[in-house]
């Protein structure tokens, strides 16, 4: 959809060499490692590629990444709707990063999504990994691809005793908000550390987050920004939490269908 000029040739060229040295992998079953390779080669890739667009002085918003795959995209026939949906609403029932990345390959949700984008934008490199890097669209694609394994990391971290989601909780899309189970308080701060942590909410009379309960972090109402959503075990009632004037607030909510098929609820 929009070239990026002067696009630096070496990193053009770390992409295509990591994607040609791999070009034996049958995608259908990748091989165990290469799920968690992808995912984090794509995290530093485009971190470091970003960095070179933004000094640069482009727009960044041409490459934030996507809030949720397009609709024109997701109604393509090459899109596995089922996958995105447990790549979404069920993080937890990957047991590691490498089953993420290894499932978003193999469901073909990676490739169909390079795919029709190339036919939506009239933009045939968008799905040619050698030259994607230069095209915004391709940071579209992996910032959300990325947004999805954060999301997974979240909730593989609980057992480790600090939790966190990167995204838009509030105003910027560098945000994270993070979860202690020891005070049960809630923290918001930015990736690149200019904005001061500070606490935004405490779920304390709720009970812990990591007890096992129905958890998700969601943009329940598509204003664009992230939500907090829980469903507390012994009413059977969910909850949204949502950052409002500096402060994490809470407040019972009725999900719609579509949002109930989403969270795969009984």
């Amino acid at each position: 959809m929009s070239f990026i000029p002067n696009f630096p040739p070496d990193l053009l060229e770390e992409h295509k060499r990591w994607h040609h040295a791999r070009h034996n992998v049958d995608i259908n079953n990748p091989p165990i490692g290469y799920g968690q390779e992808f995912l984090r080669f794509h995290r530093d890739y485009i971190s470091r590629a970003l960095a070179w667009y933004n000094q640069s002085g482009n727009d960044p918003r041409l490459v934030e990444p996507w809030a949720s795959v397009p609709e024109a995209i997701r109604r393509a026939p090459c899109y596995n709707q089922a996958a995105e949906a447990r790549v979404i609403s069920q993080p937890e029932s990957f047991a590691t990063s490498d089953e993420l990345g290894r499932f978003i390959e193999s469901s073909n949700l990676h490739a169909c999504i390079h795919q029709t984008s190339a036919q939506l934008y009239a933009d045939p490199d968008i799905n040619d990994f050698d030259v994607a890097p230069h095209d915004t669209v391709f940071y579209n694609i992996h910032g959300l691809i990325d947004r999805w394994y954060r999301n997974w990391e979240g909730l593989g971290r609980f057992s480790e005793g600090r939790s966190y989601w990167c995204g838009t909780f509030e105003v910027e899309d560098d945000e994270v908000l993070t979860y202690s189970p020891i005070d049960r308080k809630w923290q918001l701060g930015r990736q690149n550390g200019i904005q001061n942590w500070r606490v935004v909410g405490d779920s304390g009379t709720y009970g812990a987050m990591d007890d096992g309960r129905l958890f998700r972090i969601w943009d329940s109402d598509a204003d664009g920004k992230l939500e907090v959503l829980f469903l507390q075990p012994d009413t059977g009632i969910w909850y949204e939490g949502k950052i409002k004037d500096g402060q994490l607030r809470w407040q019972p909510i009725r999900l719609q269908p579509l949002m109930e098929d989403k969270f795969n609820l009984p």
